[in-house]
């Protein structure tokens, strides 16, 4: 399960390879990062306005352009109840790379 994440995250397109960007991006983000999935999660939540999935534009408003893109490219669709058109999956963005999360 873990390695899956982790290569879900230096290949999030499934080629089969893994460049080296990819390799130190997820080296300094997993040696630095000292969040939780819970704290992220509550992070997304407050910029969604205690919705259960946020919003491209909604990202682009609240992080910087680099953060916000990287977001919207990974974040899966959000697919529960009361849904937009291109609401995405903050929960599931957010599981995946920290971690299992407890909500």
């Amino acid at each position: 399960v873990e390695f899956a994440r982790i290569m879900m995250l230096v290949d999030p397109n499934t080629s089969g390879v893994v460049s080296f960007q990819s390799f130190i991006d997820f080296m300094t983000r997993e040696t630095a990062d000292t969040d939780t999935a819970e704290q992220v999660i509550a992070s997304f939540r407050i910029l969604a306005a205690d919705k259960p999935y946020i919003l491209a534009d909604e990202l682009r408003r609240e992080l910087p352009p680099d953060q916000a893109e990287y977001c919207i490219s990974r974040m899966p669709p959000y697919a529960g109840p009361g849904a937009l058109p291109g609401a995405l999956d903050y929960t599931a963005f957010s599981t995946a790379l920290y971690g299992e999360s407890d909500l």
